[in-house]
């Protein structure tokens, strides 16, 4: 009887140490894992965003093309913005310095912002 007393504790004390163990692989495991996850989420915003600016873009070279835009003579801003169906947004600015135009779209998603330039030569036709 002697025996079995003075063992009480030790399985207690082995089952904390395992559990022990297995929260410190668990904390490591996730110390790795979370921001792996952050980077996802970042990376999908960032596409977003991209893929706005493109829109921005695209619009203004339609404009210009195909829907006879006239070119600010001077550097404007906003000449063209909207919203797009998964809630991004664009801005599109246009720079000038003849014969270049320089239309600039930034795309925007969440906290995420990125810009696409777009250069091109003003021909006149009478010459």
């Amino acid at each position: 009887m002697n025996k079995i007393k003075n063992n009480d504790g030790t399985a207690l004390l082995l089952t904390l140490l395992i559990l022990s163990g297995i929260l410190v692989v668990a904390l490591g495991a996730a110390s790795l894992i979370v921001p792996g996850i952050k980077m996802s989420r970042t990376q999908e915003q960032s596409i977003k965003a991209f893929f706005a600016a493109e829109a921005g873009a695209e619009r203004a070279l339609w404009e210009v093309r195909k829907n006879n835009y006239a070119v600010p003579d001077v550097d404007t801003d906003n000449i063209f913005s909207s919203s797009l169906g998964n809630s991004s947004t664009y801005q599109v600015d246009s720079a000038l310095s003849p014969p270049q135009v320089t239309f600039t779209s930034t795309g925007s998603y969440q906290q995420t912002r990125r810009s696409v330039a777009v250069n091109f030569e003003i021909v006149n036709e009478e010459e």
